[in-house]
């Protein structure tokens, strides 16, 4: 057997460890859990004016975030989000909600584009590496 079969070979193994969930994981960009980062999110209402609601943060990445929220929101909604760092640095996204999780109160957001400045900031900024 030569060094790329055993590689291989390593892999499937690895791959086969893995649970189903862990398999099916499609995201490929690192997700960050962080408590020093305060989140808000827009959404126009009438005559353009925005109300800012505070909500959760789960986890984060240069391409989207993952929040929890106690009220219903729209799927497919684009919306503003507001993140602001301990040190105030800021970050104002546009992104789209795109899943409910099945307890209605946790949400996946995907950035509308991918956020080069953020995941520099995000590794940069980071205090205690907590990764999921």
């Amino acid at each position: 057997m030569n060094i790329l079969e055993n590689e291989v070979d390593n892999d499937e193994e690895l791959f086969n460890s893995l649970t189903d969930v862990e398999q099916n994981n499609q995201r490929v960009a690192v997700r960050y859990i962080r408590s020093d980062i305060n989140v808000t999110l827009s959404k126009p209402g009438l005559l353009n004016l925005s109300k800012y609601i505070p909500v959760k943060l789960l986890d984060i990445s240069s391409k989207g975030i993952a929040i929890e929220y106690e009220k219903k929101l729209p799927i497919k909604k684009k919306i503003m989000l507001d993140l602001l760092f301990e040190d105030n640095k800021s970050f104002s996204i546009t992104a789209k909600i795109i899943r409910r999780a099945s307890n209605r109160i946790q949400y996946g957001l995907k950035f509308d584009r991918f956020n080069h400045e953020l995941g520099d900031y995000l590794l940069y900024s980071q205090n205690d590496l907590i990764f999921k």
